[in-house]
């Protein structure tokens, strides 16, 4: 997200803070699409991701006037969606699955998500972009988000830091164990 988009941005954020509605709805607008995109890959139900991009958008609005404009606004908008995916993650509880790892002698339980389709329905998944998505989605949400944000919303990985508020060697190590998890899904999926 360059410094043209950012100037952008903050003069549109400063038009909607004096009132102007028209500037809201032109943030709404260049927004949306990604904002919606985001959500949508995180929680994969239309009608939820609809719900929580609406809520974003509100959640970011009411909190306009707290936006640095020297910051990045899409960095600042994702947060606000991360966070209330994260939110509604917590609120549903999704179904889990426990993983017992023993490692220098100590036994970890880790709590996965479990596979959102059966067998039966993974196996018909046609496309290699479908099974990509599905994999995409079968992530751990940290890794996932990251995933989403470097390569659905090109955000740069200081961008991708700012956003979720994490170190930038969090961001990295982060991005690269996701690959590595998506490589080795695609290695079993081919």
């Amino acid at each position: 997200m360059g410094s043209v988009k950012r100037e952008g941005d903050a003069e549109l954020i400063q038009r909607a803070l004096a009132g102007d509605q028209e500037a809201y709805r032109q943030i709404l607008e260049k927004y949306r699409r990604q904002v919606l995109s985001l959500v949508w890959r995180m929680v994969s139900n239309k009608e939820e991701a609809q719900d929580l991009a609406q809520e974003a958008f509100i959640r970011a609005f009411r909190s306009l006037h707290t936006f640095d404009t020297s910051r990045s606004f899409p960095a600042w908008l994702f947060r606000i969606t991360t966070n209330l995916c994260v939110d509604h993650y917590r609120r549903k509880k999704l179904d889990t699955v426990s993983l017992t790892i023993e490692s220098d002698g100590e036994e970890r339980t880790r709590e996965f998500e479990s596979p959102e389709l059966s067998p039966d329905e993974a196996y018909e998944e046609k496309s290699e972009s479908e099974g990509l998505e599905r994999m995409i989605r079968s992530l751990p949400a940290a890794y996932r988000i990251v995933i989403l944000l470097r390569h659905q919303s090109d955000m740069s990985y200081d961008e991708i830091a700012e956003a979720l508020n994490l170190p930038l060697g969090t961001i990295k190590a982060r991005i690269h164990r996701a690959h590595k998890m998506l490589k080795e899904k695609i290695e079993r999926w081919g």
